[in-house]
């Protein structure tokens, strides 16, 4: 399988593991994002056209499945996956802890992105609460070391 046709396949495993806990588990839909998780598994693991490519697909279907504004996520997901991908050009993050950590990470960092271009459009800005951050990051964390885990033992 070519790595584009393997990428959109993940692409629609994430969107179709997304929806279903958003539809049979809310609770757990709220402290994962799988396209970030999906993202970040490139940006440790792929150049960072494939990133830049991932990020801004994975977000555009998540702005599309999730009725937001149409590229915030896009945006938000791109710019993330290019940061954390120069970051781990600086560090090595084979291992879970390092991968946990940075997962964390992109969490805090995609919603203080957000809150800045929401603030750019001059809508209504509103931070997420420290304790919900904390979750999320921790939910990213622990989803992203088990999905990165099945990967390795697939290949």
């Amino acid at each position: 399988m070519t790595p584009v046709w393997r990428g959109i396949l993940t692409l629609i495993l994430a969107a179709g593991g997304q929806v279903l806990l958003s539809r049979y588990f809310p609770t757990a839909a709220r402290l994962v994002d799988l396209y970030t998780v999906l993202v970040l598994y490139y940006a440790v693991s792929r150049r960072r056209v494939a990133v830049m490519f991932m990020g801004t697909t994975a977000g555009l279907v998540e702005d599309l499945l999730a009725h937001t504004v149409l590229g915030m996520n896009a945006f938000k997901k791109t710019l993330v996956g290019y940061v954390m991908g120069a970051l781990g050009s600086f560090f090595m993050l084979s291992q879970p802890l390092p991968r946990f950590g940075v997962l964390f990470l992109a969490t805090i960092l995609e919603a203080l992105i957000e809150a800045g271009l929401l603030l750019v459009l001059g809508q209504h800005m509103v931070l997420p609460a420290a304790g919900d951050l904390i979750r999320q990051g921790m939910g990213n964390g622990v989803a992203g070391i088990m999905m990165y885990w099945i990967v390795s033992k697939l290949e």
